[in-house]
This record gives C-alpha cells, sequence and structure tokens, in this order.
C-alpha cells in the first residue's frame, strides 16, 4: 500500500512540475472573483470569500458526498453556498475538527461557524449567533437496547457514548448526575472525536447507547436500519442550531439579514427537503 502511495506522489508531482512548465501567461493568470453586491458585508477573512469553519462528518448537515473527501454536502454546507451566491461570495470551506471550530472563528481563520454547532449560555459568551433550526438531543441504541429505554432513568447503569466537546456530551453528564442523586448507578460515559465513531461502539456492542441531535440522529436510524433505533422520549428539543461569528464582529447583522431573506424566500426549505429535514424545524431568530 505505501508503495502505491508513493507512485501516486511521484505522479502528482510529475503533473505538478508540467503544470510549472506552462507559460507565463498561463500560469500567472488570475481567477476572476466573483463582484461582491452592495450587501455583501465587510471585514472578511478573505476577499471576495465567505469562509466558514466546518467538520464534514455531521450528516445531514454536513459531511463529504463521498463518503471521505471530494465536495462537502449537506443542510450546513448548501446554506453556505446560498448565503455566499446571496452575498456574491465564493463559498471557502475551512475543514477542521470539532473540537476546533469555535478555536476557528475566534483567531480568524474562518468569518463563522456554520456546522451543527447548539447554542448555550457558555458559548453566547465567547460568540455571537443567529438561530438557524430548533433541535434537541435523542437517543440511539440497538433495536433489543432502545425497547428498554423509556426515560432518563432508563440510562442509568449504561454505557452511553457521544461525540467530544459536544453540548450532547453535557448532557449525558447531567443526566449520569442525576441517576446518582437517585441512588442509582452513574451513567457509564465515553466521549469520542467523530460521530461515526460513536455509531460503530453502539453496532459493535461496545456501548448500549449513543446520544446525539435528534436532526442526525434520524439520519443515522435511516442508514443503519435494524441496527439502531431513535428513542425521543429522553431529552425535551429545546436546544437550537446556530450560525457563529467572532463576538462583535460587524458580520452578525448581515449574517441575520441574509439568513432571513433566505428563509423567506424559500431557499432554506427547499434546501432542507432535500435532505429529508423537516421545514417546521427552521427558525431563523436571533
Amino acid at each position: 500500500m505505501k508503495k502505491i502511495m508513493l507512485a501516486t506522489a511521484s505522479v502528482a508531482s510529475a503533473v505538478l512540475l508540467l503544470a510549472g512548465c506552462a507559460s507565463s501567461s498561463d500560469s500567472n493568470e488570475a481567477k476572476p472573483k466573483p463582484a461582491a453586491n452592495e450587501n455583501a458585508p465587510e471585514g472578511l477573512v478573505k476577499e471576495g470569500s465567505l469562509t466558514v469553519c466546518i467538520d464534514p462528518e455531521y450528516p445531514p448537515l454536513e459531511y463529504y458526498a463521498d463518503g471521505s473527501g471530494g465536495d462537502i454536502v449537506g443542510f450546513d454546507a448548501d446554506s453556505v453556498r446560498a448565503l455566499a451566491d446571496h452575498w456574491g461570495l465564493e463559498a471557502n470551506f475551512e475543514v477542521t475538527s470539532f473540537d476546533g471550530l469555535m478555536p476557528g472563528v475566534q483567531s480568524g481563520k474562518c468569518d463563522m461557524i456554520f456546522g451543527g454547532l447548539y447554542e448555550s449560555a457558555e458559548r453566547a459568551e465567547i460568540a455571537d449567533s443567529v438561530t438557524i433550526m430548533a433541535a434537541g438531543p435523542a437517543v440511539l441504541a440497538a433495536p433489543e437496547s432502545a425497547d428498554k429505554i423509556s426515560d432518563g432513568m432508563s440510562l442509568c447503569g449504561m454505557r452511553v457514548v457521544s461525540q467530544a466537546a459536544s453540548s450532547n456530551s453535557m448532557s449525558v453528564q447531567k443526566l449520569s448526575e442525576e441517576c446518582e442523586a437517585a441512588g442509582k448507578s452513574a451513567i457509564t460515559h465515553t466521549e469520542y472525536p467523530k460521530t461515526a465513531e460513536t455509531v460503530l461502539a453502539v453496532i459493535n456492542g461496545k456501548a448500549d447507547a449513543l446520544v446525539e441531535t435528534n436532526v442526525a440522529a434520524s439520519y443515522m436510524a435511516t442508514q443503519n436500519e435494524g441496527q439502531l433505533e431513535m428513542v425521543n422520549t429522553v431529552f425535551d428539543p429545546d436546544t437550537t442550531f446556530g450560525a457563529f461569528t467572532k463576538p462583535g464582529s460587524t458580520l452578525i447583522d448581515p449574517l441575520t439579514e441574509a439568513l432571513n431573506a433566505l428563509q423567506e424566500d424559500g431557499t432554506l426549505a427547499k434546501i432542507a427537503a432535500e435532505y429529508n429535514l423537516d421545514e417546521s424545524i427552521l427558525d431563523v431568530t436571533r
């Protein structure tokens, strides 16, 4: 396998060298930039582009079309493209890990986060946000375990997994503390960097259940029919997803206005439908 990879790298290098032999007029020719319209915000990280931090590991909101690379698709990704078009800008995705999203926008690596991120009091202290849709945690478990789960106390003593640095993890921890306060066994809680790893943990029997956002959980159950079932009776759907900017950023007002426009003209509803998301969960507010 290493030999094949090295050979591929050699071919790629050769292509680059040949490209470098092109005439100066070809190699120095600048790509035309989109003409930003009068509504385009100022203070962008890169002129002519809307740069968004995203972790493409969270279908149906953001994920790679072919599973591991290529185009990034999903409700959030397509909404970013619609937002860029609305402003006459080019959409530019800055791929990062989930726990690197907030540091990315705070450090100026990207203009905003559009990446399945919950709004919370803690995040409101370090970033500004616009609500995009209503959401909340749900439980996914193997069919035999799902039948035993009816409420929060049903998870006491179980092995539960969630994505690291997520609000879902905090929900599990809080529930575990409630279990102990009620005199029951604490939840054995394990965190994984990627949501795909939480799914595998349950399917492979390393965990009894996983806690994930209802939006993503519905997709996961569909993709793993017969292996995972969703339980919506454990947590209340009282959370919201948001698009985040650096605190005090001049982008937050035009972002709010643009998202409202895209909701009013039906663009967001059309994108939601493409990913089997119910239009009723869309809620652009600030």
